[in-house]
């Protein structure tokens, strides 16, 4: 094996390990079929590093390139990309493992800020009605989600309370 092979292993596994000890348990299970980016909002919004391929450029060994993307703050935390994953991924879980990942270096873009607070005050970055939608296509219309639990929501509040975003200032 050549060394740089080598290395770009030892990067890619480094990188994997890292997001999923940051609560990305299932990155390894995707099979980059697509259908979490079908439905999520924010790719459809245009953030382009969001679910599929976000997976795919953590499980290319891309973890350091993307650090100040600002594509995981625009997830919505809707849920949809992990009720209709055939694999068991839990992209959401993911992408909040990136999160993670970027807040611990406090590497985020500043127009992440809004999202932040947007977090930190209603338990979603981005948040949009969706009951009537959900209901059109057989799901339930409230998503299993921190925006309709109060309890998640103080439970995420006292997480970025005590996270390294925390100690900024900015909630």
């Amino acid at each position: 094996m050549s060394e740089y092979i080598k290395l770009e292993s030892d990067r890619i596994s480094e990188g994997v390990k890292t997001i999923m000890e940051l609560g990305g348990h299932g990155l390894l299970k995707c099979v980059q079929c697509g259908a979490c980016s079908a439905v999520c909002p924010g790719v459809k919004a245009g953030f382009p590093i969001l679910c599929r391929m976000l997976i795919k450029k953590i499980l290319d060994g891309q973890l350091e390139e993307i650090i100040e993307e600002s594509s995981s703050w625009g997830c919505q935390a809707c849920n949809r990309c992990t009720e209709v994953c055939p694999q068991g991924v839990r992209p959401q879980e993911v992408v909040f493992a990136f999160r993670r990942y970027q807040a611990n270096d406090l590497a985020f873009s500043t127009s992440a800020i809004t999202s932040q607070m947007n977090l930190h005050a209603y338990g979603h970055a981005v948040f949009t009605d969706a009951r009537e939608l959900r209901a059109k296509v057989g799901l339930p219309p409230e998503a299993p989600t921190s925006a309709y639990n109060e309890k998640a929501q103080k439970e995420i509040q006292t997480l970025l309370d005590n996270s390294p975003m925390g100690e900024l200032g900015i909630f």
